[in-house]
């Protein structure tokens, strides 16, 4: 039997599509509780942004000592080379998700 993935997006577009302001906190019980239910990867927030980094850094701390596991921690960036060095930054983030617009608009 085929096995099925799931990745929820709730921390980033949840959040933006729905205009909610959610704490770091709650972004992090998120995590968990997604990582409780067994959802194969989070797209956590964008670590290329500076009010993001602590929150990127400690959900990735969490993830090492096993707290945030098994989940996949994954970043969302776009296209640009100078954003994707900077979710990279940190040197923990393994997994970003990247946005390449098509639109002329």
């Amino acid at each position: 039997m085929p096995k099925i993935y799931i990745v929820d997006v709730t921390n980033r577009d949840g959040v933006q599509t729905s205009r909610l302001g959610l704490a770091k906190l709650e972004k992090t019980i998120i995590n968990l509780y997604l990582n409780e239910m067994g959802i194969h990867q989070s797209e956590f927030g964008f670590p290329y942004t500076h009010h993001e980094k602590n929150y990127i850094e400690a959900n990735l701390e969490l993830a090492e000592m096993g707290v945030l596991s098994p989940i996949h921690l994954s970043g969302w960036c776009p296209m640009r080379k100078e954003e994707i060095e900077n979710a990279f930054e940190t040197g923990k983030l393994k997994h970003v998700n990247l946005s390449i617009s098509t639109s002329q608009l």
